[in-house]
């Protein structure tokens, strides 16, 4: 920063007159060539030129976000400092946060600032820098004010020569704002501006740029597309009926499954039994329990009996009910277990699952799933799209079903989700999974049976009828050559 102006070194020396002494004068020492201490003013006045410099040289939008939220605290001392960029009457975005690279705009914190600027710039709060009060705020805003921000806000617009609002700067500490800093501040935010402007306008013509080399790009394809005759794109997978969220039931408790009360597909009503799991550690654990609980039951009334002629059976007396009451709850917890060894059917409908051969004397534990319960008439079609036959496929794709037992009567159905990622199927390969949906109310509707296979045509986006024919030549080739 350039030295004061010569007319204002005497004021800022101290101790500077005509009489003689320590001052200066003919009886003291002189200050020739030495430079005045600069004043509080003067400081804040160099700090405030510095900013000013920081911002107009700052070499991107970037840069300059950062000296808005985090350098500003070097005039201004605050504890959070937040950037949003918007209009008084389009609602504001915040763009940067002191202390945080990137910030989380799905946060409830940042959701609440959002909703206060809006308020302010539908309210005529961004007339100029000043202070808001939780008071100034409607209710739903002023209840959450304590919750997320310190008690003394500062409000800083940045305005366009024309006088539009492009952001504003929002500066909270615990200390109330001073009439100087919020002038300080208004003129800080007027050189921001000017900054911010000057920046965004040139990101404005980048992306204008960019735009226009893409569109470039993009037209000749397209143009060299429409000479393409259109075609449906359509792709054959197998497909399994399976239920239509059916109940599962699972293991209740670790154990060894004993044996099955019913057979697949073969309909239950709610409450019958449907498997049973072995109890033979169980009903010892109980007894256990039992003997364990008749000791301390005994013990209890010895230290009773006791308790009227020895003050040490009195003093042993709380610590044997404490333990009758341990035992009682071992018991009771022992036969709960035991008591859900035996699994019924939570709702009616059809048992699913595998040979009940292959579960019998088979280790399961807690939550481990066994059956599930269907509803017959409730059923949907899974797909298992192999990875090499994958389309692009958009929401409600058109689904034919051609059944194995009955080939030549396909049945409609429409795709309601695709899996993101592909997993292995059941034919040992790898297959994206696609479940689609019957329409009940389809002239002459009835539900194919659960387990039934067959081959699903799935029908995909339009493409070019080069695409459709070379698809997999290209594929082919392309994974031959690496490109």
């Amino acid at each position: 920063m350039s030295s004061l102006p010569e007319d204002a070194a005497p004021a800022a020396a101290p101790g500077a007159g005509n009489d003689g002494g320590p001052g200066g004068g003919p009886g003291g020492p002189t200050n020739v060539g030495r430079l005045p201490r600069p004043d509080a003013q003067s400081v804040v006045f160099s700090v405030f030129l510095q900013l000013e410099r920081q911002a107009r040289h700052a070499q991107s939008a970037d840069s300059l976000r950062f000296v808005l939220v985090n350098e500003t605290r070097r005039l201004l001392p605050y504890r959070q400092a937040i950037f949003a960029t918007g209009s008084e009457g389009g609602g504001f975005r915040v763009e940067s946060v002191s202390g945080v690279a990137v910030p989380d705009r799905s946060a409830p914190y940042l959701r609440w600032l959002e909703r206060v600027f809006a308020w302010c710039g539908r309210n005529g709060r961004l007339a100029e820098a000043g202070r808001l009060a939780p008071e100034d705020l409607p209710a739903a805003e002023r209840d959450e004010w304590q919750e997320w921000s310190a008690p003394e806000a500062l409000l800083c617009p940045f305005k366009a020569p024309d006088g539009a609002v492009v952001g504003l700067l929002w500066l909270v500490r615990d200390q109330p704002w001073a009439d100087g800093e919020r002038v300080l501040a208004e003129q800080l935010a007027d050189a921001y501006a000017h900054a911010w402007l000057a920046k965004a306008g040139r990101g404005r013509l980048r992306r204008s740029s960019h735009r226009l080399r893409w569109l470039a790009l993009v037209v000749p394809l397209l143009l060299l597309g429409a000479l393409a005759i259109p075609v449906p794109q359509s792709v054959l997978a197998p497909a399994e009926v399976v239920p239509h969220e059916p109940t599962v039931v699972a293991a209740p408790l670790d154990g060894v499954v004993e044996s099955f009360s019913v057979q697949p597909n073969e309909a239950v009503a709610a409450g019958a039994p449907l498997f049973r799991l072995d109890d033979t550690k169980l009903r010892s654990e109980r007894d256990v329990a039992a003997r364990s609980l008749e000791v301390a039951e005994a013990e209890l009334r010895r230290a009773r009996q006791g308790a009227f002629t020895d003050r040490e059976s009195s003093a042993q007396v709380a610590l044997m009910e404490a333990r009758v009451r341990l035992r009682q709850a071992e018991l009771a917890n022992a036969e709960a277990r035991l008591a859900r060894v035996a699994v019924t059917a939570p709702s009616a409908g059809v048992a699913v699952f595998g040979d009940p051969n292959d579960w019998i004397g088979r280790p399961v534990q807690t939550g481990e799933r066994i059956l599930q319960i269907a509803d017959p008439d409730s059923v949907e079609l899974r797909i298992d799209l192999p990875v090499d036959s994958a389309i692009a496929l958009p929401d409600g794709a058109e689904v034919e079903l051609f059944l194995d037992a009955d080939p030549l009567r396909p049945l409609a159905a429409t795709l309601v989700r695709a899996s993101y990622e592909a997993e292995p199927s059941s034919r040992n390969s790898l297959a994206y999974r696609l479940i689609a949906r019957f329409d009940p109310e389809a002239a002459g509707w009835a539900a194919p049976r659960i387990g039934l296979h067959g081959t699903a045509k799935v029908f995909g986006r339009t493409v070019p009828l080069a695409l459709y024919l070379f698809r997999r030549p290209i594929s082919s080739l392309r994974q031959t050559l690496g490109f």
